[in-house]
């Protein structure tokens, strides 16, 4: 039997794969980085050079033995793991395959269940995996930031410090509102209201000052974090 790279739930690779690429020429980019997380656990990755998104999941959500690989966003790979209100989907990634699990909705299982439930799909070759190496996420995260966010309610995501509302809505989930954290130099932190996940929006994308956010001091809700979101989801 092949061996088990990672186990990690559909639902948050479909989330995930919105901040990967479509480009042709970033083929290492077309699909979510799967990672070990210290101790436990697993790192979910995807970006597309603008926009990025990173969710550290625990042990008793998802598993990685791997040093890392790269789980396609292919549409085949993606429409095979939907899964409707009633049940829950799981990927088991092998060497040579991506296994689908489809189990109840109210079904809790652990990882040593999954890795030897039935299985409902396999997909294979450029389907599921690719061959190119991921670059380094953690290079992009700003060095300093501010421990104060600035949002807004989930009607007005185009107040976000001016950054273009088709990037911002990719990170909104469930209609939590999305506030960010901004030095106004360096990368702009994201967050969805999901303790596991930080976005990131690319300094060139920003496209603003400091005078410009204050501008729109009128159109946000300022609110204060204990913890910054980075040291949770990127230690």
């Amino acid at each position: 039997m092949s061996n088990i790279m990672a186990i990690v739930p559909a639902a948050e690779y479909l989330f995930m794969c919105r901040f990967a690429s479509d480009e042709e020429t970033r083929f290492y980019l077309k699909g979510v980085a799967i990672q070990p997380a210290p101790k436990a656990g697993a790192y979910l990755i995807a970006t597309d050079g603008h926009v990025m998104g990173v969710m550290r999941l625990e042990d008793d959500q998802a598993t990685a033995t791997h040093a890392g690989f790269i789980l396609s966003a292919d549409k085949t790979l993606r429409a095979a793991v939907k899964s409707g209100k009633r049940e829950q989907a799981w990927i088991i990634c092998r060497e040579d395959r991506a296994d689908i699990v489809r189990l109840g909705a109210a079904m809790s299982p652990t990882m040593d269940d999954l890795a030897t439930a039935p299985v409902s799909l396999s997909i294979s070759g450029m389907a599921a995996y690719i061959d190119g190496t991921f670059p380094d996420w953690r290079r992009v995260l700003p060095a300093t930031i501010t421990g104060k966010r600035e949002g807004q309610n989930k009607m007005g995501v185009e107040c976000c410090a001016g950054v273009r509302p088709d990037l911002l809505a990719r990170f909104q989930r469930e209609d939590k509102p999305v506030s960010f954290d901004w030095n106004g130099t360096d990368a702009m932190m994201i967050d969805n209201g999901d303790e596991r996940f930080i976005g990131v929006v690319m300094p060139h994308q920003n496209g603003r000052t400091m005078a410009d956010i204050a501008a729109r001091r009128d159109h946000v809700v300022l609110s204060y974090a204990a913890e910054p979101v980075a040291e949770t989801v990127a230690a």
